[in-house]
C-alpha cells in the first residue's frame, strides 16, 4: 500500500488500471509489491515464465518492471524520474539493488493480450500492429550509425499501412530480435536491453479456439524463439502468460527458461502477484469498509499458491470501487467480476463432454469439496480445441486460469483441487445453469428430446441408452452444500430434462394427482396425443438388480392406478415407465397402456 498520511488526499480506488507510472502520478490506491522487483529479475534465470491466474495483476506487474529498470534513452544517466515513481515504496528501502539497476537499462516491452482475429489474417494484422507502435517507440534510433539495411528494416517496422501485409510476415516474426539488436548496439554489451512480454500465450489461445494455430503458433515461435534462445542482444527475458505449454516450438530447446506455476513450491514469489488478507483489510479500512472485509474474503479470497492465501486483485479492487461511489457500502452484495472478464467460457464448452468421473468431481466441488486431478505441466495449444477437449485438459485449464486452486498437494502430480470463493462458485452454477437452460440449441437439449421420444414411443432399450448418456455428464446444482437424498437427485435431475424440454412436451408435472396417490412425473406428446406416468425407485442395495426395481416402479404404477387416471378419452395412449437409479447406472421398463375396452 501507498504510504498516507493524514494531510494528504484520499487515494482513488480504481479497477482496470494496468500502468503502474498512471498509480504514482493520479492518485491511485496501490498495494506496494515493489519489494518482488529484485526476486523476479535476479533471483531467477535469464529467460523466466511466471504464470498466474486471470485477472491477478500480470499486467501491472510487468508495467512496475518496466517503470523501474527502463532508462532515459535521452539522458541515460538521469534516473530522477524513477526515483520520483518509487519515492516511498519498498524496493527503495534496498539501496544497493537501485543503485544498481533502477533506470539502468533499454527496454523492450509489449502486452500480447490484444492480439486477436476471427482467422489468421485478422489476428496477423492485430499483431502488425501491434509490432508497429512498439517500432514507432524506438523510431530515434534511426541515424547514420545504422547499415542500410537496418534502417529500411526499422522503417517497414515503423509503417504499420505495409507491415498489415501479410508478405511481411517475415519482420514481424524478426522484430523482437532485430530491435533488441540496435538497441545492444547502441548502449554496448553494459546495457544489454530487457524483453518483456505479457499475456504471450493469448495469440495461441485464440488460435486453437479459431482453428488457425498453426500459422499463428509458426509466427509467435519466430517472433519470441530467437530472442529467447539464441540471442546474445538481451540480458533477461520475462514472460507472462496464464497456461504453462512446454511443448510449443517457441520454448523447444530452450534450456535456460526458469517457469514460476501456480503449483509453485518456491516463496520468493507467491505473493508477488494477488494480494495477501493483510493487504485487502488494510485497503479496506483505508477506505472505512473493514466492516465488510469478511464479506470480501467470503466471495473473492481463497487462491492458495506456494502455501499462501491470496485474494485476486481484479475483484477486490472493483467490489472496493462500488462500494466507494455508494451512499450505504452494506446494502451492497458482492458479485461477480471475473467471470465477466473472459471471453471464452471453458465450463460451457465443455459440458458435452463430460465423463461419468467429470461429472462426479464437478458434483463434488459443488458440494465445497476437493477433486484429485493429475497436473498436466506439459500441455500443448496445438491440441486445445474447445469442441474436441480432452478431460486431462479440462481440468488443467480450470487450475491454471484460476477456476479452481490447489487445496493439498499429492504423489506423482495428483493434486486435490478446490473452487476458491463464492465468486467462482457463482461462476460454476450460473455456467451450468446456463448450459441447461439453453438447451434448445445444443447438444444436451438434442439428446433430451430423443430421450421424450423414445419414452412415448416405448422403446425401453433407447430410452435406457439416452438417460444413461444424459446422466452421466448431469451436475445437480440442488442442495450441494448438505448431502441431499438421492431421490431428492434423480427427481432434480428428471425434472430438469422436462423442464429443458420447453413446448417440445405438454402437461408436464411433477408429483402429479392421479389415481389413488401421486405420480413421481407425467407428461404428454406436444399434441396431447400420447402420455407418460414415471415412477422413480433408487437402489440402496449394491446387490439389487436395477431392471427388478424398474419393473417394481411399474407394479407401483398400475397399482395406484396413475396410468389409467392419464386417459381422457378411449384413443389415448398412455405409457408406464419405472426407471431405477444406483450411482450413474439406470434401467428403463416401459409399457404401453393400451385404450379402455381394447383387451391385450
Amino acid at each position: 500500500m501507498t504510504e498516507t498520511g493524514q494531510n494528504q488526499p484520499r487515494l482513488e480506488p480504481k479497477a482496470g488500471d494496468e500502468d503502474f507510472a498512471t498509480f504514482r502520478e493520479n492518485g491511485i490506491y496501490y498495494v506496494d509489491k515493489t519489494e518482488y522487483l529484485k526476486p523476479l529479475f535476479c533471483g531467477t534465470n535469464s529467460r523466466f515464465l511466471l504464470l498466474r491466474p486471470r485477472r491477478f495483476g500480470k499486467t501491472l506487474t510487468m508495467s512496475t518492471l518496466r517503470r523501474f529498470l527502463e532508462m532515459d534513452y535521452q539522458h541515460p544517466e538521469d534516473t530522477s524520474r524513477q526515483q520520483e515513481l518509487f519515492r516511498g515504496l519498498k524496493v527503495t528501502e534496498d539501496s544497493e539493488f537501485c543503485e544498481k539497476h533502477m533506470g539502468r537499462y533499454p527496454v523492450v516491452s509489449l502486452s500480447l493480450k490484444g492480439v486477436k482475429g476471427t482467422g489468421f489474417i485478422e489476428a496477423y494484422r492485430s499483431l502488425a500492429g501491434t509490432i508497429s507502435k512498439l517500432a514507432q517507440d524506438f523510431r530515434w534510433l534511426d541515424g547514420p550509425e545504422l547499415e542500410e539495411d537496418e534502417h529500411d528494416f526499422l522503417n517497414m517496422l515503423i509503417k504499420y499501412k505495409y507491415l498489415r501485409d501479410p508478405a511481411c510476415i517475415d519482420y514481424v516474426g524478426q522484430s523482437l530480435s532485430f530491435l533488441c539488436r540496435l538497441l545492444r548496439k547502441r548502449f554496448g554489451d553494459d546495457r544489454k536491453p530487457v524483453l518483456l512480454v505479457d499475456e504471450y500465450d493469448v495469440p495461441l489461445q485464440k488460435a486453437a479456439v479459431g482453428g488457425y494455430y498453426e500459422p499463428m503458433s509458426e509466427l509467435i515461435g519466430a517472433l519470441l524463439g530467437d530472442v529467447l534462445k539464441t540471442n546474445a542482444d538481451i540480458c533477461k527475458g520475462i514472460l507472462t502468460g496464464c497456461l504453462r505449454a512446454t511443448k510449443e516450438g517457441i520454448f523447444t530447446g530452450l534450456n535456460n527458461l526458469s517457469i514460476d506455476t501456480v503449483l509453485t513450491e518456491s516463496e520468493s514469489l507467491c505473493t508477488a502477484i494477488g494480494f495477501t488478507p493483510d493487504e485487502v483489510r488494510a485497503m479496506m479500512d483505508y477506505y472505512g469498509l473493514g466492516n465488510l472485509y469478511e464479506k470480501a474474503r467470503e466471495w473473492y479470497d481463497g487462491y492458495s499458491i506456494g502455501g499462501q492465501d491470496l485474494f485476486c486483485p481484479w475483484d477486490v479492487t472493483s467490489y472496493v470501487k462500488e462500494l466507494s461511489d455508494v451512499r450505504d457500502p452494506a446494502a451492497v452484495q458482492p458479485k461477480s467480476y471475473w467471470n465477466n472478464s473472459s471471453n471464452v467460457n471453458i465450463i460451457t464448452e465443455f459440458m458435452p463432454r463430460l465423463t461419468r468421473e467429470d461429472s462426479d468431481r464437478i458434483q463434488e466441488l459443488l458440494a465445497g469439496k476437493s477433486a484429485a486431478v493429475k497436473a498436466d505441466e506439459g500441455m500443448s495449444y496445438g491440441t486445445l480445441r474447445l469442441n474436441n477437449l480432452s478431460s486431462k485438459q479440462f481440468w488443467n485449464i480450470l487450475l491454471y486460469t484460476g477456476y479452481l486452486t490447489l487445496d493439498e498437494r499429492g504423489d506423482d502430480g495428483v493434486n486435490r483441487l478446490r473452487i476458491p470463493n463464492r465468486e467462482v462458485l457463482q461462476c460454476f452454477r450460473d455456467n451450468i445453469s446456463g448450459y441447461y437452460e439453453n438447451s434448445g440449441s445444443n447438444e444436451y437439449g438434442t439428446l433430451v428430446r430423443n430421450l421424450i421420444d423414445e419414452l412415448l414411443a416405448g422403446d425401453s432399450k433407447k430410452a435406457q441408452g439416452s438417460l444413461r448418456t444424459l446422466l452421466r455428464g448431469y451436475v445437480s446444482l440442488r442442495d450441494n452444500a448438505t448431502r441431499a437424498p438421492h431421490e431428492n437427485f434423480y427427481h432434480g435431475f428428471l425434472n430438469g430434462l422436462l423442464a429443458a424440454a420447453g413446448d417440445y412436451i405438454s402437461d408436464f408435472q411433477s408429483q402429479a394427482d392421479a389415481g389413488s396417490g401421486y405420480a413421481d412425473i407425467t407428461f404428454s406428446s406436444y399434441d396431447g396425443g400420447s402420455s407418460v406416468v414415471i415412477e422413480v425407485k433408487y437402489a440402496s442395495d449394491a446387490k439389487a438388480r436395477l431392471q427388478d426395481l424398474a419393473s417394481k416402479a411399474i407394479g407401483q404404477i398400475e397399482e395406484k392406478g396413475y396410468a389409467a387416471a392419464l386417459r381422457s378419452e378411449e384413443s389415448d395412449r398412455v405409457v408406464e415407465c419405472g426407471i431405477a437409479f444406483r450411482g450413474r447406472e439406470c434401467a428403463v421398463r416401459c409399457k404401453e397402456l393400451l385404450p379402455a375396452g381394447v383387451q391385450e
